[in-house]
C-alpha cells in the first residue's frame, strides 16, 4: 500500500513539473518609440534605440525598473551576437546599419527555492542608417526572409522561434489577421514537442495551443472587431506568445539555493487587419458603382426610346 502511495505522489510531482503553469502576468520587452510631435529631421546616422520591460497583461501593465542580474543579447543580420549588461530602467543600443535586429532579454532571480529565468525576444527594424552600407543586407533580408526561422541562440537555454508565416495575401512585410503563425520551442538547443504555447491578444482573447507531433505550434491569427480601424487604416493589435518549462535541477545562484528551474519566455508581436478585407471592400464598392452606372444607362436609354417625335401640323388658310 505504501509503495502505491509513493508511486502516486511521484507521478503527481512529475506531472506538475512537466506541465507548465502560466502566471497571471507576463514580462516582455517593448520598444519606446518617439511621438510624432517630437520627431526631428531625418538623418542617415543611426540613433539610439530605447526599450523597457513591461510586466502584467497587454491591457494593464507596468514598467519594470529593477533590472538587476539582467542581460541583453543583440543579434544582427550577419548573425553576430553582442552582449551587454542592463542597468537602470531602460535598455538602449545604437544599431550599426539599417535593417533587422533581434533583442533577447534575460533576468534571473530565486524565489521560494525556484530559480526563475525570465526571457523575452523582440525583432526590431531600424529605419535610419547609411543605405550604402546596408543595401546588400536589406536585399538579402527581403529575399530569403532572414527574419524568420533563425537557429536557437546558444546563450539562451530556452527559446521560442517563429517560423515563416503562411499567408493568404500578397504582402509579406507584416503579420495580418488570417495568417497562420507557426512556432517552435527549444530547450538546450533541442526541439521540444510537448510544451504548449499561450497566446494572449490585446482584445482579451487567450488560448493555450499544444504542439503537433512534429513540434510545430501554429494558429490562425483571429480577426477582432477592429473598432479603431474605421478612421485608422494602419491600426495594429498587439499579442504575446509565451512558453513555460520547469526542470528538476538544484544549485545556488547569488548565494541562494534552489531545487527547481522555471524558464519563461515571451515574444511580443503585432498584426493588422488583413489586406483581403480592404480588397473585398474595394471590390464591393466597384461592383456597386458598376450596377448603378448600368442602371442609369438603362433608364436613360428607356426614356429616350419612349420619347415621341413631335408631329408637324399644317393649317390650310385658303
Amino acid at each position: 500500500m505504501k509503495t502505491i502511495i509513493l508511486k502516486t505522489i511521484l507521478a503527481i510531482s512529475t506531472f506538475c513539473i512537466s506541465v507548465p503553469a502560466f502566471a497571471d502576468g507576463s514580462m516582455w520587452i517593448e520598444e519606446l518609440k518617439a511621438k510624432s510631435c517630437c520627431k526631428t529631421t531625418e538623418t542617415k546616422e543611426p540613433k539610439h534605440k530605447e526599450f523597457i520591460i513591461k510586466n502584467g497583461d497587454l491591457e494593464n501593465s507596468e514598467t519594470v525598473y529593477d533590472l538587476k542580474n539582467a542581460k541583453l543579447y543583440i543579434r544582427d543580420m550577419d548573425n553576430q551576437i553582442t552582449e551587454q549588461n542592463v542597468s537602470g530602467g531602460k535598455i538602449s543600443f545604437i544599431p550599426a546599419y539599417k535593417g533587422n535586429y533581434y533583442l533577447f532579454f534575460e533576468q534571473k532571480s530565486v524565489q521560494n527555492e525556484i530559480l526563475h529565468v525570465t526571457l523575452s525576444s523582440l525583432r526590431v527594424y531600424n529605419k535610419e542608417g547609411n543605405i550604402t552600407k546596408s543595401l546588400l543586407k536589406e536585399v538579402r533580408g527581403k529575399t530569403i526572409d532572414s527574419k524568420y526561422a533563425r537557429e536557437p541562440l546558444t546563450q539562451l537555454p530556452f527559446e521560442i522561434i517563429m517560423e515563416k508565416p503562411i499567408r493568404k495575401h500578397h504582402i509579406n512585410c507584416c503579420l495580418y489577421s488570417g495568417d497562420i503563425a507557426p512556432f517552435k520551442i527549444y530547450y538546450q538547443g533541442k526541439l521540444q514537442k510537448n510544451i504548449p504555447l499561450k497566446v494572449t491578444m490585446e482584445t482579451g482573447w487567450v488560448n493555450v495551443i499544444k504542439p503537433y507531433d512534429d513540434g510545430v505550434i501554429s494558429f490562425e491569427i483571429p480577426r477582432n472587431t477592429y473598432a479603431k480601424t474605421e478612421k485608422e487604416k494602419k491600426y495594429s493589435e498587439k499579442m504575446i506568445v509565451e512558453a513555460v518549462y520547469r526542470v528538476n535541477e538544484s544549485g545556488v545562484y547569488n548565494g541562494q539555493a534552489y531545487h527547481t528551474i522555471e524558464y519563461t519566455m515571451t515574444m511580443p508581436l503585432s498584426f493588422g487587419q488583413s489586406p483581403l478585407e480592404y480588397e473585398s471592400k474595394f471590390l464591393g464598392f466597384a461592383t456597386a458603382i458598376g450596377v448603378m452606372l448600368v442602371f442609369s444607362l438603362g433608364l436613360y436609354y428607356n426614356r429616350r426610346k419612349k420619347r415621341k417625335t413631335p408631329k408637324e401640323i399644317w393649317f390650310d388658310e385658303k
